[in-house]
């Protein structure tokens, strides 16, 4: 008996080893991906105090997501999807620059180099132009600091393994699967713009949808087999034709892209539809 209990202790500190070896792999590993510094780019990116622009800002927040993660009133929260906590930006407002905030939202990095791009959806915001930029920083710039200071998100076991194997992407690995949406002429060059930031997160920035079976966001061509009323109604109550609730998108559509003006959602179905058309032959309705 004396026997079996000492290799039976000999089997548990060698399963104990293997296992504090693993994890110790796991973790240098995947620090050198997560500790990686990237280039930063030039940033001609200068907040305003103009009110039109910091009012720009204040719109674009809802339907771009912005106050979906941080909250409306951009002082962070605890993302359950996500497991983890996204930034309190009046407080980052008080140590960023401008510059700082750019590379954040549109290049995945931050003032160090290193990724934010596997916690933040920055692949989706790289075609952003420079004023919707200016007067999102410009309303972040505009609020008083309030509520607490948020840590950087933490990197736990599991996370740091779908890092090492590359289920969590960083940022040199989610930029290149983006391309931008096609230009159909310069009457829906606005609205195009705003379809890659408001859209391209979940259909890609080229709006082609994730190829999976259903729910997996479609590309976007669907929208030229829509008619407009439909779809204005499904951007702004989250009913799809037939007043169907569809997984996802009818909450999207009420908490964020529904804060677009009826100028806005106009323009953004006759690009959609118009890309639509063009893509797929389809002669849709008007």
């Amino acid at each position: 008996m004396r026997q079996f209990w000492k290799w039976g202790a000999i089997g548990v500190s060698v399963i104990v080893i293997v296992a504090l070896a693993a994890g110790a792999y796991v973790y240098i590993a995947s620090e050198q991906i997560i500790a990686q510094r990237y280039p930063l780019s030039s940033s001609h990116i200068h907040a305003s105090t103009d009110p039109e622009v910091i009012a720009l800002g204040a719109h674009l927040v809802r339907p771009y997501g912005c106050a979906d993660c941080h909250r409306p009133n951009l002082q962070g929260t605890y993302i359950a999807d996500f497991g983890m906590r996204s930034r309190n930006l009046t407080r980052l407002a008080q140590t960023l620059s401008d510059a700082d905030f750019d590379h954040a939202i549109r290049r995945g990095v931050r003032p160090d180099g290193t990724s934010i791009a596997e916690s933040m959806p920055s692949d989706s915001f790289q075609y952003m132009p420079d004023r919707d930029v200016t007067a999102i920083v410009s309303y972040i710039r505009s609020l008083k600091p309030a509520g607490p200071d948020i840590p950087p998100p933490s990197y736990d076991l599991k996370t740091r393994w779908d890092v090492l194997r590359g289920t969590k992407k960083v940022v040199q690995a989610w930029f290149p699967l983006q391309r931008p949406a096609i230009d159909v002429g310069p009457r829906y060059a606005r609205a195009r713009e705003m379809a890659m930031s408001a859209c391209g997160e979940c259909h890609g920035t080229a709006l082609e949808g994730q190829g999976g079976p259903p729910p997996s966001p479609p590309n976007l061509t669907i929208v030229a087999s829509y008619e407009r009323a439909d779809f204005l109604k499904f951007m702004r109550t989250g009913k799809a034709a037939g007043n169907r609730e569809l997984p996802m998108m009818s909450a999207v559509a009420r908490v964020r892209i529904s804060h677009l003006s009826d100028a806005e959602l106009n323009a953004l179905y006759d690009y959609l539809s118009a890309r639509g058309r063009k893509l797929t032959g389809m002669a849709g309705p008007h």
